[in-house]
């Protein structure tokens, strides 16, 4: 049958150059993100930007306290 003559050669083919270097959990939130409706996309854009911005306050929290505790000193030059 044609049809899968067509199907048994996409198999076949190499995966697209921009997928080199991506793991399948980064192919498979590729695929859900893919799938969502535009509100679904925007939300979980949302999402990921708000958990962006609560790391940042995290780490300038860690920051502050490595500062306060002089841990974060700058390396002393060897002679």
């Amino acid at each position: 049958d044609e049809s899968d003559y067509w199907l048994a050669k996409e198999s076949f083919e190499a995966p697209p150059r921009w997928t080199k270097g991506l793991t399948q959990d980064d192919m498979n939130a590729i695929y859900q993100m893919g799938a969502l409706s535009t509100n679904g996309l925007l939300a979980e854009i949302k999402k990921i930007f708000d958990q962006s911005y609560q790391l940042g306050l995290q780490e300038a929290t860690e920051v502050t306290k490595g500062k306060n505790l002089n841990i974060l000193l700058p390396p002393t030059k060897r002679k």
